[in-house]
């Protein structure tokens, strides 16, 4: 087999090789010319140093350490329940003008109207085929995996856009009822 490769082979490359396989050899490097250096002797200690007298204080009373403390411990409420509660309890807030109302109304459809788009397009991207089987494995799975997050992350935002229009949109119970625009309202 090596034979008939080398038959093959065209002969001014054989030569170029055998040309090439007697380069110089490279010699090492001369010595780098070095001196000694005489031993250093070990420097004096220092000094001592100058200072300065303690100023004089008087003398602190010891604290009353019993008037400090509670008689009665009370405990704190913690931080992370505040922030619940303040997070899910609506403030008291004085009738919602009418404009408001409407803005809300507003933004509650956009969101709804977004969030459909985004649902879509989750489950448009999440439900494809599969890939080419002319692609390499590694790539058909890369391309699944990447269609997958996409399709999560499309949905996680459709069903964060559907919460925000829930609390725009919805008449909540803590809410106060807002007045119609009828004849039996007043100005």
């Amino acid at each position: 087999m090596n034979a008939e490769i080398i038959e093959h082979l065209d002969p001014d490359l054989l030569k170029d090789a055998d040309s090439t396989a007697e380069l110089p050899v490279a010699r090492p490097p001369a010595p780098v010319p070095t001196m000694r250096l005489a031993a250093l002797l070990p420097s004096a200690p220092p000094g001592p140093l100058p200072t300065a007298p303690m100023p004089v204080l008087a003398p602190l009373s010891p604290p009353n350490l019993d008037a400090a403390r509670p008689t009665v411990f009370t405990r704190r409420p913690s931080w992370i329940r505040e922030l619940i509660k303040s997070a899910l309890t609506p403030s008291a807030s004085p009738r919602v003008p009418l404009d408001e109302r409407i803005t809300r109304r507003t933004a509650g459809a956009a969101c709804v109207g977004v969030a459909a788009a985004f649902a879509f397009s989750a489950l448009v991207t999440g439900l494809r085929g599969a890939p080419d089987p002319s692609l390499p494995a590694a790539v058909g799975a890369m391309l699944v995996l990447s269609r997958a997050l996409v399709a999560l992350g499309a949905g996680a935002f459709a069903f964060g856009l559907l919460r925000m229009a829930e609390r725009l949109l919805a008449p909540s119970a803590a809410r106060p009822s807002l007045p119609d625009d009828g004849p039996d309202s007043a100005p």
